[in-house]
């Protein structure tokens, strides 16, 4: 006979409803980056690239401008141009520090068309998290950005990561993290099943599904756990129940966070 048990949704199910998720509204903010450049082509590739990143934007065309922007915007991330009129990047950067903005501890990033390693230590030294040498490809950019853009609000879910793996549609990403926390509701019995079988196998497939899902959704404490309890379940052959309710735990708190973070707490 067919399995008529209910199951709970996974990110698998995604394709069978991503038509209507452009029809959803979501609560999570999306990263704000100081883009300064004196050249309108570096700005325009950089506006869009970022764009499609999911993130948005704001456009300085120099060091002056730059400055006045950081100085009464609050960005996540700024990416100044290192030869600009006015102010070239570090002066604008080390002017930024000085004053008490909303911008002043925003992580900085230098773009530049000279890439020796003269030019980078002199940017390094001035202030500056990285380099990124122009022209830049949209993977390069994706990898430096998610590289220095912070954790979103303090919550440990990484808003900014989630928005650049699903194509920067927030509708999408709350979506999926509502999936997600449908998964988290099934593994209770799930677990239990596994350890009343002694299944440590059975276990790591469903791990290894559950961290695929924590990446697409930001959520790096759920990755942390799955790798826990997955290194318990190789480290010995006995059922690693003290393992499986640390990561129950740690699966509950995630599902809290992810819940307050949609707007779908129950």
């Amino acid at each position: 006979m067919p399995d008529r048990r209910r199951r709970a949704l996974t990110l698998r199910d995604a394709g069978a409803i991503l038509p209507v998720l452009p029809l959803l509204r979501s609560p999570i903010a999306v990263p704000n980056i100081l883009v300064a450049d004196d050249n309108p082509v570096s700005l325009a590739f950089f506006a869009d690239a970022l764009r499609e990143l999911g993130l948005s934007s704001e456009l300085a065309h120099d060091g002056v401008e730059t400055v006045a922007c950081a100085t009464r915007t609050r960005f996540d991330l700024l990416l100044l141009d290192a030869r600009m009129p006015g102010f070239d990047g570090a002066e604008a950067l080390a002017r930024i520090r000085a004053e008490p903005g909303p911008s002043r501890q925003a992580p900085a990033l230098a773009t530049t068309a000279e890439a020796g390693d003269d030019v980078r230590l002199r940017l390094m030294d001035a202030g500056f998290a990285g380099v990124i040498a122009k022209p830049v490809t949209l993977d390069a950019l994706r990898a430096a950005l998610a590289s220095h853009l912070a954790v979103d609000g303090g919550d440990g879910l990484d808003d900014a990561r989630a928005l650049a793996a699903t194509g920067g549609d927030a509708s999408i990403l709350a979506a999926l993290r509502g999936l997600l926390i449908a998964e988290l509701d099934a593994l209770p019995p799930e677990i239990a099943d596994f350890g009343a079988r002694s299944d440590l196998a059975g276990l790591r497939d469903r791990l290894h599904r559950l961290d695929a899902s924590a990446g697409f959704c930001g959520a790096p404490a759920l990755m942390e756990a799955c790798a826990k309890l997955r290194t318990a379940s190789e480290r010995s052959a006995d059922w690693p129940q003290e393992a499986a309710d640390q990561f129950l735990a740690a699966c509950a708190d995630v599902r809290a966070r992810l819940a307050k973070s949609t707007g779908s707490m129950r």
